[in-house]
């Protein structure tokens, strides 16, 4: 038995590789990442696609198809990992003739021995490599096209529509960093922080949304920024602060909407979700107008498939730009 198989085995056992049930979903689990790839390729082409962590997914030309690779930044091939290691019938391979009979007259119906429409490999560096080097991944044939039919020869695949997905750990730091993304407690550096920017003591962070913080840059000036939830103790309205650079701290939902904006202080009672980043990047919404071009990030505040906000600094002040309301508040 080779390291790398060992080393597969082992990753199984303590879990490192997600269940076929977990794996077959392509959705991200506090385990794992899930990478979706879909695409099509045709005659002599590959196909190639950026999955992160530095890796590319490939499909490489061959004689009868193309070849599935996953190649790491340094150009080595981790899905040669799947077994089984010699022949042509490795899942790896799609070729045309596995999809027809030994004769080369019509469909295969199990004479050829070959995998079908569904492939399963497995990723893995026996060279010693990252933690995240062991994991699986799997690509699902949806259309193909067959050239060199006549019998005796050997079918070659000249086109190929397909589905794939790639599944690798996380690591310790990347759990570590979402399970506390998901806790509302603040800890006692936040609090420095959120209260060194300014926030009046009429005023206490409070998670009424998740994450209890978020990161950008509004203004564009290179220096860090954040908002947080936060709750007016009088009351218990809720609001959101704003600290610029770590000076300056603007309270939104607690009084007046913004200037021209129906954005009123009760909506932010009933946010459900929220989240930062580049204006060019926001969601744009059937019938609704872009957000005013600007090089800072932009705050999106929304009611899940009901309605949605978003806050952006216009050079001198925060302004709002209402997306789209589905229902009535």
């Amino acid at each position: 038995m080779t390291i790398g198989v060992i080393a597969l085995i082992a990753a199984c056992l303590a879990g490192l590789v997600p269940s076929r049930a977990a794996a077959d979903s392509c959705t991200d689990t506090a385990l794992h990442h899930a990478i979706p790839v879909s695409g099509e390729v045709s005659r002599d082409r590959q196909y190639a696609a950026d999955i992160g962590f530095g890796w590319t997914f490939l499909l490489a030309p061959a004689p009868h198809g193309w070849d599935i690779n996953v190649l790491d930044a340094g150009g080595y091939n981790l899905a040669l990992a799947t077994l089984p290691l010699h022949g042509n019938t490795n899942p790896r391979f799609l070729y045309g003739w596995h999809f027809r009979n030994a004769a080369n007259t019509g469909p295969n119906e199990g004479d050829v021995n070959a995998p079908q429409h569904e492939r399963r490999f497995m990723l893995n560096d026996p060279r010693g490599g990252a933690f995240r080097d062991t994991g699986l991944g799997w690509l699902r044939i949806t259309d193909f096209g067959l050239a060199d039919l006549e019998p005796g020869e050997q079918a070659r695949m000249v086109y190929l529509q397909f589905n794939a997905c790639i599944i690798v750990p996380k690591t310790d730091e990347e759990r570590a960093r979402e399970l506390d993304a998901t806790s509302p407690v603040y800890i006692d550096e936040e609090m420095e922080l959120i209260r060194t920017c300014g926030l009046d003591l009429a005023y206490r962070p409070e998670a009424w949304v998740l994450p209890r913080m978020l990161n950008g840059d509004f203004d564009a000036d290179g220096a860090h920024d954040f908002a947080v939830p936060i709750v007016r103790d009088v009351d218990g309205q809720h609001g959101i602060a704003i600290c610029r650079a770590g000076t300056w701290t603007s309270i939104h939902g607690i009084d007046d909407a913004p200037p021209g904006s129906d954005l009123a202080p009760d909506y932010f009672n009933q946010v459900e979700a929220w989240r930062i980043g580049p204006r060019d990047a926001v969601a744009h919404y059937v019938g609704d107008a872009r957000l005013p071009e600007g090089p800072g990030d932009a705050l999106t505040l929304e009611r899940i498939e009901k309605s949605a906000y978003s806050l952006y600094w216009n050079g001198a002040a925060f302004r709002s730009h209402h997306h789209y309301t589905l229902v009535e508040p």
